[in-house]
C-alpha cells in the first residue's frame, strides 16, 4: 500500500459523490473532520496519533478485527496450523511446535515492521530476527500452504458482502511468477461466490468491525482457505466494480465514523513508527508507553 491518507466525506444524500483528499504521508495531516473517513497504513496511523497527542488532541480511533481472529478459525477454514505467541516465548523454544513444519511462515500478527517481513523461517532464523523485538509483540507462525493458485479478497461489512475480487494468480509451486488482476489475471468465475460464502462463514459472529478477508484456492481445488483477516481501512482495493467500490468506501468510512473494537498497535509497531513525525510534535509530549514501549 502506498504511504498515504485518503479522507472521504459524503453529504446527507446517499447518491452524492465521494470526495477524496490525498496526503503524501511525509508529515502529519493537519485537518480531518470528525465525520471524514481515513484510508491509511497502520504505521502512518501510529505516527499521526503520536502527533495528535503532542497537540493535546484526541487520537483517530479505527475499527479492526481482533488480533487473534485467524487463530480462532476452525482448521477446515484455514487448512493449516496457526499459532500466535509473544516474541518472548518464542525465544525460549528449543524446537518448533508440532504441525508447523521445519520452515513455517512467520510475521507480526497485527501489522508489519521492517525487522520481520513475512517469510518462511527455521526456528533459528526466527529467533535471530526476534532478538531485539519487544517481548510482548505478538508473532504469528503458520504452516506453509503448497500449490496456491488463486487468491481472492472479500470485504465484509456488518455480516454482508461489500465487495470481492480475485487479486493474483500463482504460476506454480516452484515458480515465483505471480500475475495480478491489474496485469490481466483471469480467475475462475465460479470461485467468487464460493470465496464470498467462506469469508462470511469465517467472519460471522466474530467481530462487528468491517474486515478484509484474503483467501486462497489451491491448484485443482474449489475449496478456499482463509489466508488473513485485516482492517478494511488499510486494505488495498481491487476490481470491485463501481458498486463494489462504493460499498468498499462505505465500509472504510464505518471504521471511523462508527468505530467498534478499536485497533490496538503492537509494541514493535509503536517503536518503529511512533516517532516518525517527531519534528512536528507540539508542546505536549506523547505518552511514552504509546511511542516507545
Amino acid at each position: 500500500m502506498a504511504e498515504q491518507i485518503d479522507s472521504c466525506s459524503k453529504g446527507p444524500n446517499p447518491q452524492q459523490r465521494v470526495i477524496l483528499h490525498h496526503h503524501h504521508g511525509f508529515g502529519p495531516v493537519r485537518e480531518v473532520g470528525v465525520k471524514e473517513a481515513v484510508w491509511i497504513t497502520p504505521g502512518l496511523l501510529i505516527a499521526q496519533n503520536a502527533w495528535l497527542a503532542s497537540q493535546g488532541r484526541p487520537s483517530w480511533v479505527l475499527s479492526a478485527p481482533p488480533t487473534m481472529w485467524l487463530d480462532g478459525l476452525d482448521r477446515s477454514l484455514t487448512g493449516r496450523r496457526i499459532l500466535t505467541v509473544t516474541a518472548g516465548i518464542i525465544l525460549t523454544w528449543r524446537r518448533l511446535p508440532s504441525g508447523l513444519g521445519k520452515r513455517p511462515w512467520s510475521q507480526l500478527a497485527a501489522g508489519r515492521v521492517s525487522g520481520l517481513p513475512a517469510a518462511r523461517r527455521t526456528l533459528e532464523d526466527l529467533q535471530s530476527d526476534l532478538r531485539t523485538a519487544p517481548a510482548r509483540s505478538l508473532i504469528r507462525i503458520q504452516a506453509h500452504l503448497p500449490s496456491i493458485h488463486e487468491e481472492w479478497r472479500v470485504i465484509i461489512d456488518r455480516d454482508r458482502i461489500a465487495a470481492s475480487s480475485g487479486y493474483c494468480l500463482h504460476e506454480g509451486e516452484d515458480s515465483r511468477v505471480i500475475t495480478t488482476v491489474f496485469d490481466g489475471a483471469v480467475f475462475d468465475p465460479k470461485h467468487q461466490t464460493i470465496a464470498e460464502g467462506c469469508a462470511l462463514q469465517a467472519a460471522k459472529g466474530r467481530s462487528p468491525a468491517p474486515i478484509s478477508v484474503d483467501l486462497a484456492f489451491l491448484r485443482g481445488s474449489d475449496r478456499p482457505l482463509i489466508l488473513e483477516g485485516n482492517p478494511v481501512w488499510c486494505a488495498a482495493p481491487y476490481a470491485y466494480g463501481s458498486q463494489g467500490m462504493a460499498s468498499f468506501l462505505k465500509a472504510v468510512a464505518a471504521c471511523r465514523t462508527d468505530p467498534v473494537d478499536p485497533y490496538q498497535p503492537d509494541p514493535w509497531m509503536l517503536r518503529e513508527f511512533g516517532g516518525r513525525f517527531r519534528s512536528s510534535w507540539g508542546p505536549v509530549r506523547p505518552d511514552q508507553t504509546m511511542v516507545m514501549p
